[in-house]
């Protein structure tokens, strides 16, 4: 999975002037003000690498994961990730708040957010923006806004909102976000990086993208972290 967690980590490498509209400015506060007041949160998480190339504009899905998980601030996650291109019913990881746990290996955390995103990591494991919205608090959401520019107001109905937006990448080139926000629980629905390539002298696109379908407030008790 690191190739993966590459991907979703190039936008997070270099600062960038953040020029963003306000009313894109107005919801993306609503969405982050949203994931801090969480008491915990459930979600079935989809997350797709996909290939785009003259040749196949449809895509070429590379890598499809299925999370199911269900975290509680500040270091409590019970995480089940599926790779629907293995074998197996996928892997679980526990926090109980203390300990990230899967399998024989172990790493402390000690109450931390922070330190459970990298002890995830550490397992190899790519983090969807809303665990990190949620178990990294304020700065982490700070971080991925200095970070954007030209955010702007993509499309609007009565039950989304969608923005987009660019942000410059290790190789020094533009990735384009679109984050698509529920209007009722102000949560994320998706979230997709676009990052431009060329292969083999063509034109070519990988796209990052995290389906989520949230509940937000489902009741847990620290069993649910530890089973």
């Amino acid at each position: 999975m690191r190739g993966l967690w590459t991907i979703g980590l190039l936008a997070l490498c270099v600062g960038v002037f953040a020029q963003i509209e306000p009313k894109a400015d107005e919801w993306l506060e609503r969405s982050f003000k949203a994931y801090s007041a969480l008491q915990s949160l459930q979600s079935k998480t989809t997350i797709t690498v996909l290939l785009i190339t003259p040749r196949n504009p449809q895509g070429e899905t590379i890598q499809k994961l299925l999370y199911a998980y269900t975290i509680r601030p500040p270091a409590q996650i019970n995480l089940l990730v599926k790779d629907t291109m293995a074998k197996g019913e996928g892997v679980r990881y526990l926090c109980d708040g203390t300990a990230l746990k899967s399998g024989e290996r172990s790493v402390p955390v000690q109450g931390s957010g922070s330190a459970l995103i990298e002890g995830l990591v550490s397992f190899d494991v790519f983090t969807p923006y809303d665990m990190v919205f949620v178990l990294g608090g304020r700065s982490s959401q700070e971080k991925i806004k200095k970070e954007i520019k030209n955010l702007r107001v993509a499309s609007e109905d009565e039950k989304q909102v969608v923005l987009s937006g660019r942000i410059r990448n290790e190789s020094n080139r533009e990735d384009e976000w679109e984050f698509v926000i529920d209007k009722g629980t102000q949560l994320m629905r998706r979230i997709t990086i676009t990052t431009r390539v060329k292969l083999e002298g063509q034109e070519a696109q990988f796209v990052l993208a995290m389906e989520f379908d949230p509940t937000p407030n489902p009741p847990v008790s620290d069993k649910t972290f530890s089973e």
